[in-house]
């Protein structure tokens, strides 16, 4: 089943069960309306009947027989007498049908109109419905009552004829609420289709390069935009991927074959053992070296955050490299540490590579906003032409005729450091000779 058919129907439901439930309050409003008049018209029919028997002519004063307790009248010494009483009429009201019956005991003593059979010989002072009739009795003495029954017919037709209206009321309503919402939810769908559709695309092609319309409002705006972004992340992920295993085995090739040509050579007895363990172990420094860079770039965000010191983590560095240290001895952020000190040695070595015997120096200064911290690694080499300068980050570019050894990973490491740490690897030549290297680092709390 469809969502647009489930929002349908669901729409429907809550149509009819509101309808519904506002139909049976209706309904009992309206019954206990009909019946309480109903019932007004039996006890005011009783009250006349009752007045012909004691013979008084006026508004009739109902049941006062009943609350004061008086049975002295006339008419009930002739029932003590057993002597027959006149005839009275029936005083129905009009437009009804009614009949009344005077019992002593289970003695019927005389009845007004055809009292209906189904009715029983009950004294019960509550009004009660009888299949079409409401029927009562009043008390006029001791073993004495009057019962009287009113034709409901009309009343139960037109309770019957209400809940109809409401049945029939809310099915068509439903009915047109569901057909609305049908036709409305077509178009508010519409860009979750397209979502399914580029889903199910992607599912089945593999083409990351897909992207949903951005239609619609509110959630589903919100919901295409979000999908537009995760098969940018997942392309960018595959393309990360991909360049990897590439560069990976680009650049393995070559120190795997120096290894091999290398045993080649001490198997033919052309090389020493201590020259072949030289080269093996200088080899393996450059695929372990090799290999931190390449996972270092595969990672997207993913570094460690804690707590650290970064002013003592670049002392600790720049010890480590022999070059001199400024800026303050304690800066507390949060960051990752074999991150930031892979970043830093990166830009030590590469600064001591290309500018060999010029004086290095690193550097930890504020921003002049105070968000991030500058870790500055500067030289007093020749610097970089304008258009090495522009790609020097990207991984494995190596300026023409370099003939320096490296792999062309270290600025792209420290680029890519930056940015996990909220930040960014800026380079610029100084004047009259030398490059800065700048890592920016978001400064957060701990």
């Amino acid at each position: 089943m469809s969502l647009r058919l489930r929002l349908a129907l669901f729409i429907a439901l809550a149509i009819a069960l509101a309808l519904l439930v506002q139909g049976f309050l209706g309904y009992a409003s309206f019954e206990r309306l009909q019946m309480g008049n109903l019932e007004r018209d039996l006890n005011a029919y009783l009250a006349r009947i009752a007045d012909q028997l004691e013979g008084r002519r006026g508004p009739p004063r109902l049941f006062r027989r009943d609350r004061d307790g008086d049975s002295g009248t006339e008419w009930m010494e002739r029932l003590r007498d057993n002597t027959p009483l006149l005839p009275l009429p029936n005083p129905a009201p009009v437009g009804t049908i009614a009949h009344a019956r005077l019992v002593q005991g289970q003695v019927v003593l005389r009845e007004w109109g055809s009292f209906p059979d189904e009715i029983p010989l009950d004294n019960h002072p509550a009004a009660r419905l009888e299949q079409n009739w409401l029927y009562k009795s009043v008390r006029l003495g001791p073993g004495l009552y009057l019962q009287g029954a009113l034709e409901a017919s009309q009343v139960r037709a037109s309770l019957a004829g209400y809940q109809q209206t409401v049945l029939f009321t809310a099915l068509v309503v439903a009915l047109l609420g569901a057909g609305v919402a049908w036709l409305v939810s077509g178009p508010a769908l519409k860009p979750l289709r397209h979502l399914q559709q580029a889903a199910r695309r992607v599912a089945d092609s593999g083409d990351l390069s897909l992207r949903v319309p951005a239609e619609g409002s509110g959630e589903l705006l919100h919901l295409s935009q979000t999908f537009n972004q995760m098969l940018e992340r997942l392309s960018a992920f595959r393309q990360r991927e991909t360049e990897f295993t590439r560069n990976a085995a680009h650049e393995l090739r070559t120190p795997l074959t120096s290894l091999r040509l290398q045993l080649d050579a001490l198997q033919q007895g052309l090389a020493s053992p201590e020259e072949t363990l030289s080269v093996v172990r200088e080899e393996v420094e450059r695929m372990t070296h090799l290999s931190e860079s390449l996972l270092t770039l595969a990672r997207e965000g993913r570094g460690q955050r804690v707590g650290l010191d970064v002013a003592q983590l670049a002392q600790e560095v720049a010890q480590k490299a022999g070059v001199p240290y400024q800026g303050p001895l304690h800066l507390e952020t949060s960051g990752d540490p074999f991150l930031l000190r892979q970043a830093l040695e990166n830009l030590l070595s590469n600064a001591q590579k290309y500018a060999p015997g010029a004086p290095v120096r690193l550097e930890l200064a504020h921003s002049n906003d105070r968000q991030f911290a500058i870790l500055r690694v500067q030289d007093e080499g020749p610097g970089m032409p304008p258009e090495v300068l522009k790609r020097a980050a990207e991984p494995f570019y190596r300026a023409p005729g370099t003939r320096v050894p490296g792999n062309g990973l270290g600025l792209s490491v420290a680029a890519q450091v930056a940015q996990v740490h909220g930040g960014r690897l800026e380079l610029r030549n100084l004047e009259p000779h030398g490059l800065a290297a700048e890592l920016w680092i978001r400064v957060q709390a701990v």
